[in-house]
This record gives C-alpha cells, sequence and structure tokens, in this order.
C-alpha cells in the first residue's frame, strides 16, 4: 500500500504459492530455497511429494544448542532443507490438495476461508 492506502503495483514475478508460509518468488526463499531451486527439483521428479536439498546456511544459537556443538556458532554448514507437500497444514479449506509436484504446478487450487 502506499501513503494514501491505496495498494500499488511494485512489478511483476514469477511465484509459487504453496500455502501461506511457503510463497516463492523473485526475492523470496522460504527455507532457504530459491523459486528456480523448487522448480528444478519438481521437474526432475514430478511424481514425488517430496523435494529436499542441502543448502550452505549459517549456524544459529539455536541451531548450536540443538546440535551440543558451540564451536560451530556463526559458521557456514550445509543444512538441509526440504518441502514436503504431505505434510502441508493449510489455513483455508480446500477440497483437494496437490499430491505430487506434477499436480501442484498443473492445477489450481481453490479454497475458502476456515470458519473460526
Amino acid at each position: 500500500m502506499n501513503n494514501n492506502g491505496d495498494w500499488k503495483l511494485n512489478g511483476a514475478y514469477s511465484t509459487l504459492v504453496i500455502s501461506s508460509g511457503l510463497v516463492y518468488l523473485a526475492n523470496k526463499k522460504p527455507k532457504g530455497l530459491h523459486l528456480e531451486e523448487v522448480l528444478g527439483m519438481i521437474k526432475e521428479h514430478p511424481h514425488s511429494s517430496y523435494y529436499g536439498k542441502l543448502i550452505p546456511r549459517r549456524v544459529t544459537l539455536g541451531d548450536a544448542l540443538t546440535l551440543g556443538k558451540f564451536e560451530l556458532l556463526g559458521q557456514v554448514i550445509d543444512k538441509h532443507s526440504s518441502l514436503d507437500l504431505s505434510l502441508l497444514d493449510p489455513d483455508r479449506n480446500f477440497s483437494e490438495l496437490p499430491k505430487t509436484g506434477y499436480q501442484l504446478l498443473n492445477k489450481h487450487y481453490r479454497s475458502k476461508a476456515k470458519r473460526l
């Protein structure tokens, strides 16, 4: 929105919306994965429901506590990042959800708001 409360178009980008928390576009990379990486994994294995890869990530304090290795704090290590379609927990009601990457890319899934 701009200062007048009106919506403003900031550009058009290729976008893949999987859930409210997983929106892949040019400058967003949920779970450290870029849109091109996700599309590449799906194109390589279109009938899979799970996609994952190792990506270089900095070790956070939480990671160091979980691993019990404080000497790794701040270092860059390869960490696993994934997208699992079987574990989607949507915040809207869908009559069906994609089971594979192929289905995700080739069908539009309509939803309705959940009643509180």
